[in-house]
């Protein structure tokens, strides 16, 4: 009966209302999704029966488009502007004049110039840079083809070509808006005449240089006319559908205008509900949600899933479910379906993204009517995302991965193919659909993580590796702030995660939770010993009660700037219980010196709470050895080890970590872990002679 009524905790029942509500919403979008009966067009379009207007309706969207049509196609007024034609004439007329006479120069110096070689790229440098002052910006190689690779009638052959269609174009109305269109119609006049593809770029360069606009457009004269223009469609030639006129035969396929018509009319058509159909999807997703819960029942002891994880996991179907539902049937490939597992594995769980993908999977198959192949594709797939998804911190390499899940899943639908004797010709589109849904996969949980991150404040690997950036403001300013207590928390995020990993807890959580967790000591640094430096301890001036005050409130402090600087919870516990209730012994057995055994043991604790987490735990141990190892200076093995084993018993008999799930064994295996990281403070060191006083000052003898 206990048992019985520890399933109706507040949590279970939160979690119970919103899986139901998830349900729920998926058996209503399958339905529709599934059962599109009486609708006047079917998925093809095709209309299913005669369609007549119900009454007289004015098709404004319509009209409007056709009045628009109208108003683009009014020709513009224009003030014409002779000289500019003029002037361009001229200006064509001189380049070509400035370019024979350099030709000509070339040709009578052949024979002539001592070094020809040297007169000749002379002249091509000359030209270059005429031509660049006019806009025509050309090469050497193509100066040298105009100047002298042309034979005469080659030459008087292109520049025929590029005059007389230069002036078709220049001798029309030349605007802004046109200028384009008629630079266009000259490249696409000159591609057969002018087959040198040299000489044709060249063409449309200096074409482009000297066309000029001879034409400015009248703006209230144009604007009036394309106004008249829409008056005259929006007046005369409205579209009007009359009642009982014919808006679609059955057997006809629907355009898009039709299909707006029948969608603004409201005759697209409705569904009649069927109940049957929608007790069996019901039924079915229930079936479905059976194994999901009981993998959370056979892994209770393993991994605790509180109401935040089920609100998202309950949140990714809806949000998949509802893509599914909007895009069409024809294009269920495209649909990216591996993001469901993915964000589930690295928002809550990779065991629980695996089943819970498969269950979508097989509902998916389900809806869509599809084979065994499509549903063997989304649960390897599937399996596949989660797995790469847990195990990639870096987001570049995730989006990597996403290339890989493409390609596994191609090839499980090429093998599928040939172990029923298809046609690998007919799959090839669809195989290139999975390729493209991998990578669009990955970049929608690129893009969503960190909208997650910050919606359901759940830590990840990704947030976390982000966090421990030595970049980031908050560690720069504990850097620039209390520079020991910055170089302290190094080396605790070491030794945290070392043995985290080693326990089988968050690694990561655990380094990071450590790079922050002594940030309240920043309000007050030269308070705290690695801090100090050479400057007089100012607790030697304090009563041990308001030092008591001063160091126990660094806890609380760094809660409230981490809060500020919106770190994730999970950093903000690590901070806060990082020194659980332990007594400050030092200021405790101060106060007793003064005050004899009538001081309070109680008073000089910490007013936080005992870790909840390994990864608290861990830090705490890390953080309370570290300190003691670096106030010791030179230190043996023995010592060092003494020193973690004491640490460790002494926060057992103070019931630090009642509320944590560790064993003996773990805390052997911290301290094994403790003694790796430190191992680094008992290799010899290689005592170095002081310089001699003269080699020191550069002389040498």
């Amino acid at each position: 009966m206990k048992k019985f009524r520890q399933l109706f905790t507040k949590n279970n029942i939160l979690s119970g209302i919103m899986i139901f509500v998830t349900l729920a919403l998926l058996a209503f979008s399958a339905y529709f999704k599934m059962i599109p009966i009486n609708r006047t067009l079917d998925d093809d379009y095709v209309a299913q029966k005669n369609v007549y207007a119900p009454y007289d309706y004015f098709d404004e969207d319509g009209t409007n488009t056709l009045a628009e049509k109208a108003a683009d196609e009014t020709a513009p007024v224009l003030i014409q502007r002779y000289d500019a034609t003029f002037s361009a004439f001229e200006d064509i007329a001189l380049y070509f004049d400035e370019t024979d006479a350099i030709r000509e120069a070339i040709e009578q110096n052949k024979s002539q110039a001592a070094d020809f070689t040297a007169y000749l790229n002379n002249k091509i440098s000359t030209y270059i840079l005429q031509s660049g002052k006019k806009g025509i910006a050309i090469n050497s190689s193509t100066a040298n083809l105009i100047l002298a690779g042309l034979s005469d009638a080659q030459y008087a052959n292109f520049k025929s070509i590029v005059t007389e269609n230069f002036s078709i174009i220049q001798n029309q109305d030349v605007f802004e808006g046109n200028r384009d269109t008629l630079l266009t119609e000259f490249t696409d006049s000159t591609k057969y005449s002018i087959l040198d593809e040299e000489l044709n770029e060249l063409s449309v360069r200096v074409v482009t240089a000297f066309l000029r606009i001879n034409s400015i457009v009248n703006i209230e004269e144009t604007a009036a006319l394309k106004m008249a223009a829409r008056d005259d469609i929006v007046n005369n030639q409205a579209i009007i559908i009359n009642e009982g006129s014919l808006i679609i035969a059955k057997g006809d396929v629907a355009d898009a205008d039709t299909i707006r018509i029948l969608d603004s009319m409201d005759l697209s058509g409705t569904k009649n509900f069927n109940e049957k159909v929608f007790i069996g999807i019901a039924v079915l997703l229930i079936l479905l949600t059976v194994p999901v819960i009981v993998f959370k029942i056979l892994f209770s002891n393993k991994k605790k899933y509180t109401k935040r994880h089920v609100l998202v996991i309950c949140f990714l179907v809806v949000f998949l479910f509802a893509i599914v539902f909007l895009i069409p049937n024809e294009y269920k490939l495209y649909i990216p379906v591996f993001l469901l597992p993915m964000l589930i594995a690295i928002l809550v769980d990779e065991k629980m993204a695996v089943i819970v993908g498969a269950a979508a999977a097989v509902f998916l198959g389900f809806i869509y009517r599809a084979d065994v192949s499509y549903i063997a594709i989304l649960i390897t797939g599937g399996t596949l995302s989660a797995f790469f998804a847990k195990r990639i911190n870096v987001r570049l390499k995730l989006l990597a991965s996403g290339l890989a899940i493409g390609g596994f899943i191609t090839v499980v639908l090429f093998a599928a193919t040939l172990a029923i004797n298809g046609s690998l010709m007919d799959k090839i589109s669809d195989m290139l659909a999975l390729l493209v849904n991998g990578m669009v996969s990955v970049i929608l949980v690129l893009g969503l993580l960190p909208l997650f991150e910050s919606v359901f404040n759940i830590i990840t690997p990704f947030k976390l590796l982000e966090l421990a950036s030595p970049n980031r403001p908050l560690l720069k300013r504990l850097l620039m702030e209390a520079p020991g207590t910055y170089h302290h928390s190094l080396m605790v995020g070491n030794l945290a995660e070392e043995a985290s990993n080693e326990i089988g807890a968050n690694g990561l959580l655990a380094r990071v939770g450590a790079y922050y967790h002594d940030i309240g000591k920043m309000s007050r640094p030269l308070f705290f010993r690695e801090n100090q430096g050479s400057e007089e301890n100012p607790h030697n001036k304090m009563k041990p009660e308001l030092s008591k005050l001063v160091i126990t409130s660094h806890t609380k402090e760094g809660d409230e700037i981490a809060k500020k600087y919106k770190l994730p919870h999970a950093i903000r516990d690590i901070i806060y219980e990082h020194h659980g209730t332990t007594q400050v012994k030092y200021f405790y057995n101060k106060a007793v010196e003064n005050n004899g055994d009538e001081v309070d043991p109680d008073a000089f604790r910490y007013q936080g709470s005992r870790p909840r987490s390994k990864e608290s735990a861990v830090v705490m141990l890390a953080d309370s050895v570290e300190a003691t190892v670096r106030s010791r200076g030179d230190i043996s093995r023995g010592e060092v080890e003494g020193i973690i084993r004491k640490a460790i018993k002494d926060k057992l008999d103070d019931r630090q970590f009642a509320l944590c799930d560790l064993t003996l064994k773990d805390f052997d295996d911290i301290s094994n872990a403790f003694m790796r990281v430190f191992g680094g403070y008992f290799h010899k060191r290689i005592d170095y002679p002081e310089p001699q006083e003269g080699l020191a000052n550069g002389n040498k003898h």
